[in-house]
């Protein structure tokens, strides 16, 4: 009577964990079937697109282009030239009349207000800093350097993101090869399972034979689902460091 208990009960457990195994691999079954080649983009139109928007990479670049117009400049800043411009009076177009104490019109043709100049006096300043003169050599050199460094950290910050994108990019199928098998594994192990149920039912195994069955079952399904769950995470990953979404690239 026992053993007719330990059936029923292993029976039960056995159609429960079946039920979470296909609710399990329902979600990536339509993933192992395809071909990811053809949602996926090619590696290089990834790695150019991570490169493209990445903030850091930008921010390099730009920095190194404002030296380059700073060091462009440096030849200039050395020279103060001022200029200036003084202007005299020679006719009023608008001149004011006044009225005298005994009210007689007094024509006054000069009004500051209202006159008419030309420049008599233009004077020009030029002033030579020979600080700047002496080192603007050296000021050359450094912003030169600092542009080239720059450039350097720009180019091995773009080799970092391919490398990024390229382990990405192999994950991914790699993931999805790992779901495969691991599929395949546990269509084996239900295949075993039942066939153990079956034997012992027929006396032909104990159940704690029976009952590894079930746990490696388990242990299936939760790597499955590890799997799929790193599966998911490289994809996002991936999709995050591109900086578009992977379904607008046209190829």
């Amino acid at each position: 009577m026992s053993r007719f208990y330990c059936f029923i009960i292993l029976t039960i457990f056995s159609n429960s964990c079946f039920s979470q195994l296909k609710i399990i691999k329902t979600p990536v079954t339509d993933t192992l079937d395809v071909d990811l080649t053809k949602y996926i983009p090619p590696l290089y139109m990834l790695i150019d697109s991570a490169i493209a928007n990445n903030p850091r990479i930008k921010a390099q670049l730009s920095e190194s282009e404002s030296f380059e117009y700073a060091f462009k400049s440096i030849k200039w800043d050395k020279v103060n030239i001022k200029a200036g411009v003084n202007w005299s009076p020679i006719i009023n177009p608008f001149p004011q009349y006044t009225i005298d104490n005994d009210f007689s019109t007094i024509f006054d043709p000069i009004n500051d207000a209202n006159f008419v100049g030309f420049p008599s006096i233009i004077t020009l300043q030029a002033e030579i800093n020979l600080q700047d003169w002496a080192t603007e050599k050296s000021r050359k050199k450094a912003m030169r350097a600092k542009s080239n460094a720059l450039i350097e950290n720009s180019e091995l910050s773009k080799r970092t993101v391919a490398n990024e994108i390229t382990v990405l990019y192999n994950n991914l199928f790699m993931y999805q090869r790992m779901l495969a098998i691991n599929q395949k594994a546990i269509q084996m192990g239900k295949m075993g399972v039942e066939l153990g149920e079956e034997k012992f039912r027929n006396g032909q195994i104990e159940l704690a034979e029976l009952s590894q069955m079930y746990d490696l079952m388990t242990k299936y399904g939760l790597d499955y689902e590890r799997v799929f769950a790193a599966y998911k995470s490289a994809y996002t990953d991936l999709e995050r460091k591109v900086g578009i979404s992977l379904s607008k690239f046209k190829y």
